[in-house]
C-alpha cells in the first residue's frame, strides 16, 4: 500500500508544463491551442497590452465568475511573473485577451480544444468577430501570479489543485515515514521532509503546495530507491 501510494505522487512530479506567449507576435497566443492532461500546468507568459480570460464557446468574448483572469499586463512587474493555471480536465478551455478589440480581432486560444466539428478554434474565432465588447473581471482569478524562480519549481512538483491536496500529501509522507521508520529504527530525514512541506502548503498559496509536492516526491522516490 505504501509504495502505492509514494508511486501516485511521484507520478504528480512528472506533470508537464506548458508555456504559452500571450501577444508576443500581435494579437495572438502562441501556441494557439494545446494538448493537456489533468495535473498538467500551463504558464501564460503575457506582453504589454495584453491579458488572458476565460470564456465560453457560445459566448465568445464573455466570461463568467468561475472562469481564469489574468489581471491585466501592468500586474505582472513588466512580465516578470506569468499567469500559472492548472489543469484539472479534459474537457476544452476556450480564452481570449480581454483588451478591447483584441478578441474580436481574434486573439482567442483553447486547451484540448477539438480539431474537428462545430467547436473548433477557428469556429471560436469565427463567431468573436461580431461579439459584444469583451467582459474583464475586476481582478485576477483562478490562477497565480509567480516569478520564473517560482515557476522552476514546477518541473519538479506541479501544481497543487487544492489545499486538500496538501493535506493528503502530508498523510501520505507520514505513511511512508512510519514504514521505513519500522525497517531501520529511525524516520528517514527525506520523508520528515517532505511532510513538513506538504503540512506547510495547506491553506497557503500555490508556492507552498508546489514546495510540498516536490519534497515529497523527492522523499517517495529516495524510499522507493
Amino acid at each position: 500500500m505504501y509504495r502505492s501510494i509514494a508511486l501516485i505522487f511521484v507520478a504528480l512530479a512528472s506533470a508537464t508544463v506548458h508555456t504559452v506567449k500571450v501577444g508576443s507576435t500581435g494579437l495572438a497566443f502562441d501556441p494557439q491551442t494545446i494538448s493537456a492532461a489533468p495535473g498538467d500546468t500551463v504558464v501564460f507568459e503575457l506582453f504589454p497590452g495584453h491579458n488572458v480570460v476565460e470564456g465560453d464557446f457560445d459566448r465568445p468574448c464573455q466570461t463568467d465568475d468561475d472562469d481564469f483572469y489574468s489581471g491585466p499586463y501592468s500586474e505582472t512587474n513588466s512580465g516578470e511573473r506569468k499567469f500559472v493555471v492548472n489543469v484539472t480536465s479534459d474537457d476544452p478551455v476556450y480564452y481570449f485577451c480581454g483588451t478591447p478589440g483584441h478578441c474580436q480581432g481574434g486573439m482567442v486560444g483553447g486547451i484540448n480544444v477539438p480539431t474537428s466539428g462545430n467547436e473548433t478554434i477557428d469556429a471560436y474565432s469565427q463567431a468573436a468577430v461580431g461579439a459584444q465588447p469583451a467582459q474583464v473581471p475586476n481582478q485576477p482569478r483562478g490562477g497565480q501570479l509567480l516569478n520564473d524562480a517560482q515557476i522552476a519549481s514546477l518541473t519538479s512538483g506541479g501544481v497543487a489543485s487544492s489545499a486538500s491536496a496538501s493535506v493528503s500529501a502530508s498523510a501520505a509522507a507520514s505513511a511512508s515515514t512510519t514504514n521505513t521508520s519500522a525497517r531501520s529504527g529511525a524516520a528517514s530525514p527525506t520523508a520528515s521532509a517532505a511532510t513538513a512541506s506538504a503540512t506547510a502548503g495547506a491553506g497557503h498559496s500555490y508556492v507552498g503546495q508546489i514546495n510540498g509536492l516536490a519534497a515529497l516526491a523527492l522523499g517517495a522516490a529516495a524510499w522507493l530507491a
